[in-house]
């Protein structure tokens, strides 16, 4: 851990969201507010390298989703539109405006939700990293569109793929996603890492997975009235051109894409966090 992580020691908090689930939240570092939101499945301290490096100059979150990490195990809630409510009550409950929000993945997902329940008055800046605006496939749709819309999980092998998670030892399973979404320049230590942040019970998995590859946010590109940054992998499982795509949607927006050699599949910040954060930190600072 680098000097300023020890200037910035991590706190943890609980807050309870509007239905009555307890949820966790890791804290570090003074000023605006920077929020970062997790994939799905895996737990806050996935941003470990960007919690070391941006709380230096910034308010940094990073939340357990529902049934994350050390977040309560519910029963209830997985799915997107209620994580979105979670979102909301996360920043009603610390009175948090004009935040800037960093959503990997599903977080991303959680945004996109949230912005189309509430809008983006709260929302400063909004930092998208991997995650197309469509997961299932349309059979009417040609290979250019399914590229575009990052669309991979084809209808019929949609409830196969989520009943994975129902297995008792899905040991097996989680150790294929993560080498499926690590480039093949990723260190042992690299990965282990990932899969030490897995932290999800199968059955929330597998419901809240299911729910969300379902969704089509295409329509929500046209509410981005806000800066907003793409971000994703050329060796990344969801195809790159759909974030080229997005971006060309979102007026204004800007796009990083990070080529193979530099970490470029799905978990860039912990393959490559020094250039992840540098590009962050450039594109906070310069808007």
């Amino acid at each position: 851990m680098n000097k300023g992580a020890l200037m910035n020691p991590v706190q943890s908090h609980v807050f309870t969201a509007s239905d009555g689930a307890k949820l966790h939240y890791l804290e570090a570092g003074q000023g605006e507010t920077l929020l970062l939101l997790p994939g799905g499945g895996f737990s806050a301290d996935i941003f470990q390298h960007q919690m070391e490096a941006f709380s230096q100059d910034y308010r940094v979150i990073s939340l357990d989703k529902r049934g994350h990490g050390k977040s309560e195990k519910v029963d209830f809630g997985y799915r997107i539109a209620r994580f979105a409510h979670d979102l909301h009550d996360l920043l009603t409950t610390l009175a948090l405006t004009q935040v800037t929000i960093v959503g990997h993945s599903l977080g991303a997902a959680m945004v996109y939700n949230y912005i189309d329940l509430f809008g983006h008055q709260s929302i400063k800046q909004f930092i998208i990293v991997d995650e197309p605006a469509v997961l299932l496939v349309n059979p009417a749709w040609s290979d250019s569109q399914k590229q575009q819309y990052g669309a991979i999980y084809p209808a019929a092998e949609l409830h196969g793929l989520t009943n994975g998670f129902l297995n008792e030892d899905n040991n097996e399973l989680s150790q294929n996603i993560v080498n499926a979404m690590t480039t093949s320049y990723a260190t042992q230590t690299q990965k282990d890492f990932i899969l030490s942040c897995m932290d999800i019970p199968g059955d929330a998995a597998s419901q809240l997975y299911l729910n969300n590859i379902c969704q089509d946010y295409r329509d929500i590109l046209k509410k981005l009235n806000l800066p907003v940054l793409f971000i994703t992998g050329r060796a990344s499982l969801h195809p790159w051109q759909s974030h080229q795509w997005m971006h060309e949607q979102v007026s204004g927006s800007k796009l990083f894409v990070f080529e193979e050699q530099q970490g470029g599949n799905h978990f860039m910040m912990v393959e490559n966090p020094n250039l992840f954060n540098r590009i962050v930190l450039d594109f906070i600072k310069n808007k």
